[in-house]
């Protein structure tokens, strides 16, 4: 089915060993990294646990607003059966914004923050919208995935996934917030650039851990004042101890 939701169907079909193989690479991310998104909600329980979505953490209210957005391509893709943007735009978010990104930064919060704290529950209210969320929208490609997952998520109001609906377009839509995309995208590309210059100081073992390193920025008087407003979030960020 996976393999079906990457192929152009406006063309000849194409299948191989190669092709087949990507197709495999593509479905073990994407089951990984939910399974990674799962195995944080093993003590969450989203009738006593949520956190507004006006007071999550602002990485985690970024996140929900580039999953909303990948949401909401998806449903419109479905209704056009545009199974390619449907697979690309899953892939791209799993990948970027889910696996390099959002696991990275939010793994201190998860495995070090105290349970209930606001923070790692806040965290947590994140994951449990986008897995909740995603495993309804990928349900018709990845049958068997989803309904493995339906049944480890916690407090879900059906028996099967296979009956549930999918996200509301209108909540999805409220998730959705331009100001905060628009900020996010200049701290990640702020991020690759800082993460460019700590990389060759651990492959030197000058450094063990990026934990390890404190980062030192430069700025323009108008570049400054947007930074001073993050900093108190940018050494989580930059994985760092200080900036």
């Amino acid at each position: 089915r996976l393999w079906v939701s990457m192929s152009d169907y406006t063309q000849e079909i194409r299948i191989g060993k190669e092709v087949l193989a990507r197709a495999a690479e593509a479905y073990r991310k994407i089951r990984n990294t939910l399974r990674y998104l799962l195995a944080n909600l093993y003590d969450f329980d989203p009738s006593t646990d949520m956190v507004e979505v006006s007071a999550l953490d602002p990485v985690d209210r970024y996140i929900l607003a580039r999953y909303a957005d990948v949401a909401l391509k998806i449903r419109k893709s479905y209704s056009v059966y545009d199974y390619g943007t449907i697979f690309q735009a899953v892939n791209g978010f799993v990948t970027v914004d889910l696996s390099a990104f959002y696991a990275d930064v939010s793994k201190d919060r998860l495995y070090t923050f105290a349970a209930g704290s606001r923070e790692r529950r806040s965290a947590q209210t994140a994951m449990y919208l986008m897995t909740d969320g995603l495993t309804r929208l990928l349900a018709p490609i990845l049958s068997f995935t989803c309904d493995e997952l339906w049944r480890y998520l916690p407090a879900r109001t059906d028996d099967s996934v296979h009956v549930a609906m999918f996200p509301d377009t209108h909540e999805l839509e409220s998730l959705v917030d331009a100001e905060v995309l628009q900020q996010w995208q200049q701290l990640g590309a702020l991020r690759e650039r800082v993460l460019a210059q700590i990389e060759p100081l651990r492959k030197d073992k000058q450094i063990g851990s990026s934990l390890q390193a404190k980062v030192v920025l430069s700025a323009t008087e108008k570049e400054l004042a947007f930074l001073e407003s993050w900093a108190a979030h940018l050494p989580m960020l930059f994985i760092v101890s200080e900036v």
